[in-house]
């Protein structure tokens, strides 16, 4: 599906913030409240009773709802501590593995609120990345927190597009960057997981390219402006171990996303997963995580290479990366 902004300013936006990359200067707290903001009642219920509680049971679940979109009452000044209090209550919900609400669209199939749990599980793990790599921990968070802010108002590809135009009105200009960048793997459109656009091929090296001729769309046109930083990478990992309810190894995550799609094209997935196999082994040495010597030569979708080949070495790349974040952060499910 091609990715084009809504006009042309937009996509001339783009194109100077990948330039100039931005610098935001909110706190990971504003982002978060950024991302409930506007959010049904229902949506946010379970969360706002774990604030009723720890207020004990002082306000109305009514009040607390306030609360939650930056609305103080008689017994309570909205301000930093109480915006601290939520966001944290937000994390106490999760891992009690609750949604942060009920509500339920699609015969009950669905939790509408599925989508925030997800950007916060995101945004934990994107934060413990970075701290591991030297990065700022919040510039990270916050990414994580606003990648999908596009899922607002579109839970198709869209939201892609969507996100940068919304958090780029909003004046959240790094993070809108973000939306941009989060399912590129590489730094490329083609290192998605998903099918690509026509005229991109893998040639016999396992190099990606675009035929000639090939009308690029917006997000591509993007993508080779721009150049990735480690905080862009991360990312993209982090949103391959984040689920709506937990953090998953790659491959279970993979797994996850391939019962939401149609069949994969076999070239994109053959290039995309030896791109995953190899940044999670990069990332792996980065952290001072240890690989095996047969791990060290990096993947290629050369010509001769199957599906199945890359698919066990991507899993084995998975299962080493997990084991290693489950021991450092003290993780399970």
């Amino acid at each position: 599906m091609s990715l084009y902004f809504k006009n042309e300013d937009y996509k001339k936006r783009a194109l100077e913030d990948a330039k100039e990359k931005p610098k935001s200067h909110h706190s990971v707290e504003d982002a978060f409240f950024l991302l409930i903001k506007d959010a049904a009642k229902e949506d946010l219920m379970n969360l706002c009773q774990l604030v009723q509680t720890y207020y004990r049971s002082t306000i109305s679940l009514e009040e607390c709802y306030q609360l939650t979109q930056g609305i103080g009452n008689e017994q309570i000044e909205f301000n930093k501590e109480v915006q601290s209090v939520i966001y944290n209550c937000a994390y106490q919900c999760l891992e009690e593995g609750k949604s942060l609400g009920n509500k339920t669209i699609k015969e009950g199939k669905i939790n509408t609120s599925n989508w925030m749990g997800h950007c916060l599980w995101e945004g934990k793990v994107a934060g413990e990345l970075a701290a591991e790599i030297g990065l700022e921990v919040s510039k990270a968070q916050k990414l994580g927190i606003l990648h999908d802010y596009g899922r607002k108002i579109s839970q198709n590809v869209n939201h892609i597009t969507t996100g940068y135009e919304e958090l780029s009105d909003k004046g959240w200009t790094e993070e809108a960057i973000g939306s941009l960048t989060h399912s590129f793997l590489a730094g490329g459109r083609c290192a998605w997981n998903d099918s690509p656009e026509p005229g991109f091929y893998v040639d016999e090296e396992g190099e990606p390219h675009w035929e000639p001729g090939t009308q690029k769309d917006d997000v591509t046109i993007f993508l080779e402006n721009y150049e990735f930083t480690k905080y862009d990478e991360i990312l993209n990992i982090a949103d391959l171990m984040a689920t709506s309810k937990a953090i998953v190894s790659p491959a279970e995550r993979i797994a996850d996303i391939a019962t939401r799609r149609k069949e994969f094209d076999p070239k994109n997935r053959l290039y995309f997963l030896a791109e995953l196999t190899n940044k999670l082994i990069e990332l792996l040495e980065q952290i001072g995580g240890t690989v095996p010597n047969d791990m060290l030569e990096k993947v290629k979708a050369k010509k001769g290479v199957t599906l199945e080949e890359i698919t066990t070495k991507f899993e084995r790349a998975s299962e080493i990366f997990f084991d290693e974040y489950q021991k450092r952060w003290n993780y399970s499910k």
